[in-house]
């Protein structure tokens, strides 16, 4: 399993990437889910607050304003305004 792992949102598996398949990741004990909406122009970010921790349990949604960033990747930041050019 990655530490990381980002989906870009296809219409036809949206509803899978955001049920089924986020579970299986949090199940498989993924740190940290990026899902990338090209329809909100946002980025949800599911991660854990401890290595050891069970599921889930810090959740944050970025629109255009904000930057991506993880701790698991020290000193990378992307505008999320770079994912949507206009």
């Amino acid at each position: 399993m990655p530490d990381i792992v980002a989906e870009i949102r296809s219409p036809s598996t949206w509803r899978f990437d955001i049920g089924a398949k986020k579970a299986a990741y949090e199940r498989h004990g993924l740190s940290e889910l990026w899902l990338v909406d090209s329809v909100a122009y946002a980025v949800l970010i599911f991660s854990r607050s401890k290595p050891n921790a069970t599921s889930f349990d810090l959740a944050l949604e970025l629109g255009r304003g904000d930057a991506l960033e993880s701790p698991l990747l020290p000193g990378f930041s992307l505008a999320v305004s770079e994912l949507y050019p206009q």
